[in-house]
């Protein structure tokens, strides 16, 4: 229940995010980008660790463990590297529509 309200929060948080770039202080405008990036890095690190454990948690005791947590790792490691690269093309698209915006307000 929390991830849902707290993906919601983040939604909410970038659409303000794009209201509040501004272009007479682009350096502050991308600090603030970063902030959010990192922020958004930091939380889907956290519920991606806790799937993890939770995963780990479901795996048999005794001789079949440590291959079953070693799957679910390598599961885990491939799905962060997809999450990893969202969360970069979103905040790299932020930047560019930043970059694009202020452009056309100087031509």
């Amino acid at each position: 229940m929390a991830g849902p309200l707290i993906a919601l929060a983040l939604t909410g948080i970038l659409v303000m995010a794009q209201a509040d770039l501004d272009c007479a202080r682009p350096v502050q405008s991308r600090n603030y980008i970063a902030k959010l990036r990192l922020a958004e890095f930091e939380w889907a690190e956290d519920v991606h660790r806790e799937a993890l454990w939770n995963a780990f948690g479901r795996c048999p005791p005794g001789a079949g463990q440590a291959a079953c947590r070693a799957d679910e790792q390598r599961r885990f490691d491939a799905e962060w590297q997809k999450i990893k690269a969202g969360i970069e093309a979103k905040y790299r698209k932020m930047e560019e529509d930043f970059d694009l915006r202020c452009q056309a307000s100087i031509s």
